[in-house]
C-alpha cells in the first residue's frame, strides 16, 4: 500500500485539512511532502545514527537508558518546572527515557517477546538532560540531532494547526496543550529479522503511538505495517523524501474515535538488510488534560473517554512496555 501523499505546498490550508481528515478517518496514516525540512538535515541525522549504532555494544552501553535515571530530575516538581505548575501529569523522573536501549529492552506488544531493535532516545533538554555520546567517538552527533529535532518541532506544530482546522477547532485552540511539549526523537536500528526468532518476536511489536502525532523518516528497506480495521495488516511502501504521519492516542481521544490511533508494527524481513528510521513523537505538555472535543461529540455520540493527562498516559505506557532494567 502507498499511503495518501499530502504535499503541504500544493493547496490552501482548508483543502489540506480535508485531505488529512480523510486519511485519519481511513487507515490513520498519511505521508507528507513539501514539508520544508532540508534533505541535508535529514541525511545528517541518519548519518549520526549509523555512526553511533556502529560502535561496539559495550561502548554504546555507556549511555544506557537506565543510567539516565541516576542523573535525571527525580521529583515531579523538577519535571513540571517548565510549565510553572506541578500538575498531576508531571512525569516521574524515572519514566522519561533518554539514551541507548539495546535489543530486548522493550516490547511494544507486551504479549509477545521483546522487540528486535535498538534505539537511542533524545528529548527536550529543559525537561530533562539528554545523554549525549562522546563527541570524540561520534563527532557532530549532538549538532545533527539538535537541528533535526528543531525542524521536526516546527513541522509538527504546523501539522497540529491543520489538525485544528480538520477537527473544527478554532485557530490556536491546541496552543495551551503544547506550550512545553514532551517531544522525543528516537533513532531506530532494526537488524534483519532473524530466522531463529521466537514465536511472535519481530522488529517492533504491534502498538499505537502515545502522544498527539508522530513523524517518521525511514530508509527504503520497508517493513512498516499498518493494521486494517478488520485486523489484517498492510505493507506500507516507503516514499522517498516524505515523512510518514500518524495520530497518537491523545488525538484519538480528542477526536472521540473519529480519527484512529492505528496499530502498526515493523517486521524487517523484506530487504534482507538493516532497516533505519527516526521517529519524532510530539507528545503535548505533561500536565495537559485531554478530553473529547465538543466538535467531535453530540447527544448521539457522547464522549467516549474520561479526562486524562498526557503525562499520566506516557508514564504508564513506558512502564507497560519496558522489559529489561
Amino acid at each position: 500500500m502507498t499511503l495518501p501523499l499530502i504535499d503541504l505546498q500544493s493547496a490552501p490550508a482548508p483543502e489540506l485539512a480535508r485531505s488529512i481528515d480523510a486519511a485519519m478517518r481511513g487507515h490513520g496514516f498519511f505521508a507528507v511532502a513539501g514539508h520544508g525540512v532540508p534533505a541535508s538535515v535529514i541525511d545528517a541525522a541518519f548519518d549520526a545514527a549509523h555512526r553511533f549504532f556502529a560502535l561496539p555494544e559495550g561502548v554504546k552501553r555507556r549511555w544506557h537508558i537506565d543510567g539516565w535515571e541516576q542523573r535525571a530530575p527525580r521529583s515531579p516538581q523538577a519535571l513540571a518546572g517548565t510549565t510553572g505548575q506541578q500538575g498531576a501529569g508531571a512525569l516521574p523522573g524515572g519514566l522519561l527515557k533518554r539514551g541507548f536501549d539495546p535489543i530486548g529492552w522493550q516490547s511494544l506488544d507486551p504479549d509477545n517477546p521483546p522487540d528486535v531493535k535498538e534505539s537511542f532516545y533524545l528529548g527536550v533538554e529543559s525537561i530533562g538532560p539528554n545523554q549525549w555520546p562522546d563527541e570524540l567517538l561520534v563527532p557532530g552527533f549532538r549538532a545533527a540531532l539538535d537541528s533535526y529535532s528543531a525542524q521536526m518541532e516546527v513541522l509538527a506544530r504546523r501539522l497540529m494547526g491543520l489538525f485544528e482546522l480538520a477537527l473544527g477547532v478554532e485557530r490556536g485552540g491546541f496552543d495551551g496543550f503544547m506550550r512545553h511539549p514532551t517531544c522525543t526523537t528516537r533513532l531506530l536500528h532494526y537488524p534483519p529479522q532473524p530466522a531463529q526468532a521466537l514465536p511472535g518476536q519481530i522488529g517492533c511489536g504491534a502498538h499505537t503511538d502515545w502522544g498527539a502525532l508522530t513523524l517518521l523518516a525511514q530508509d527504503d528497506a520497508g517493513g512498516l505495517q499498518v493494521q486494517r480495521a478488520d485486523g489484517g495488516w498492510i505493507d506500507v511502501e516507503p516514499l522517498p523524501g516524505a515523512f510518514v504521519v500518524n495520530a497518537g492516542d491523545m488525538t484519538q481521544r480528542w477526536a472521540n474515535d473519529r480519527w484512529r490511533s492505528t496499530m502498526h508494527r515493523v517486521i524487517n524481513r523484506r530487504s534482507g538488510r538493516d532497516r533505519w528510521s527516526i521517529a519524532y513523537f510530539f507528545d503535548l505538555d505533561s500536565d495537559a488534560v485531554v478530553t473529547p472535543l465538543p466538535q467531535c461529540t453530540s447527544a448521539d455520540d457522547p464522549p467516549r473517554y474520561p479526562p486524562l493527562t498526557a503525562g499520566e498516559h506516557l508514564a504508564e505506557m513506558y512502564r507497560r512496555t519496558t522489559v529489561a532494567a
